[in-house]
């Protein structure tokens, strides 16, 4: 799946891709909510839709991913919610694994994540994940999205890779789709980037169950 001789770098999304997308869907999709509702007197899903409907066309993709841009917003202790569920974040199959593999194989390892750094910092508490890798960049620190051009010029500016012999793992098609128009050449998605979900099928760019599917 995987021409090795061909790679110096390999990108790796933390959220989906590395750690259990469980803890985000969890978190965004019913425990701020929930809390949200609570604060407001209203119903969960009334709340989720205030939250995260119409009024959010108008916002940059990175404020998706801002626990700054979410305090402001629900008023809530983002960071205290995110603590709360700290037990649901755990590695993907092989994910640690798979980061010694490269290490291995004298490639690098670089993380690249819309996390913020609040989100990222907490994971990090609970994994150890940042200490085995070369690099870790945030959205945050460009100002763009993964979703949007901007992030991949600052990233490889950052980074100073070449494009055309770096793989990018990532759960996001958006960013894959982005990162490709970009010039990455190397891209693969994941098959079960929540593992209390059942995989996806009719992706669109080579997909992987789990991490052995690059190290056979």
């Amino acid at each position: 799946m995987v021409s090795w001789d061909e790679i110096d770098t390999v990108l790796l999304d933390m959220d989906g891709t590395l750690i259990d997308l469980n803890f985000d869907n969890t978190l965004w999709n019913e425990y701020i909510p929930r809390h949200y509702a609570a604060a407001q007197g209203i119903a969960p899903r009334q709340a989720s839709d205030l939250l995260y409907g119409k009024t959010m066309k108008n916002q940059t993709k990175i404020d998706y991913y801002s626990v700054d841009f979410w305090k402001q917003r629900t008023r809530l202790d983002i960071d205290r919610l995110h603590h709360d569920l700290a037990y649901l974040i755990r590695y993907r199959p092989r994910a640690e694994a798979f980061i010694q593999y490269l290490r291995a194989k004298r490639r690098r390892a670089v993380i690249a994540t819309n996390a913020h750094p609040n989100s990222l910092g907490i994971k990090d508490t609970m994994t150890g994940l940042v200490c085995q890798v070369d690099a870790c960049y945030s959205a945050h620190q460009f100002g763009d999205a993964k979703e949007d051009l901007g992030f991949w010029g600052k990233l490889f500016d950052s980074e100073l890779s070449d494009p055309e012999r770096t793989l990018l793992v990532d759960d996001n098609e958006e960013v894959l789709d982005t990162a490709a128009k970009f010039g990455v050449r190397h891209v693969l998605t994941i098959a079960q980037p929540d593992l209390c979900k059942p995989p996806r099928s009719g992706a669109r760019y080579p997909i992987i169950n789990d991490f052995n599917d690059l190290m056979s």
